[in-house]
């Protein structure tokens, strides 16, 4: 079985079915759950601000508790959690965190798309520098992974 060095001393498995366990996919399926869970937080957050309580309680936002949304965001972000533990199992945390930027790309194109919400023009410049910081630093892994 070909096993790949990540930096750490850990090594994961490749070959057949072992793909799933590329920590850099689930760096991607991260960004994924994590947009997600926004994304339905926000859903929930808006279906709960007509429910009228006091100024106190709404002022915490526990209202949006009442939300299935809510509570389907909370789920996705636990999912994102235990993932990302297991990214960090085996790509050293120097290269994860900048790698995981993407949800600041996902999460606004996963707005616009899901929500309706509007991407100012500085917005896009914003998520085309975001890539491009994300391309300089994959670069030199993917060059790396080719070589073994």
């Amino acid at each position: 079985m070909d096993e790949v060095t990540t930096g750490s001393t850990a090594t994961w498995p490749r070959g057949g079915w072992r793909w799933v366990l590329n920590p850099y996919l689930h760096l991607v399926l991260n960004g994924l759950l994590i947009t997600t869970a926004e994304i339905l937080m926000k859903k929930g957050a808006s279906a709960s601000a007509a429910i009228p309580v006091p100024a106190w309680l709404s002022f915490l936002g526990v209202t949006a508790l009442g939300s299935w949304w809510t509570w389907a965001g909370i789920g996705f972000h636990l999912a994102g959690f235990a993932n990302w533990l297991y990214v960090l199992r085996w790509i050293p945390l120097s290269i994860a965190f900048p790698l995981a930027s993407m949800v600041h790309v996902l999460i606004p194109l996963g707005s616009w798309f899901f929500l309706g919400e509007t991407i100012t023009t500085i917005r896009w410049c914003g998520i085309a520098l975001i890539i491009t910081g994300i391309w300089f630093i994959a670069k030199p892994l993917v060059q790396a992974e080719e070589a073994i």
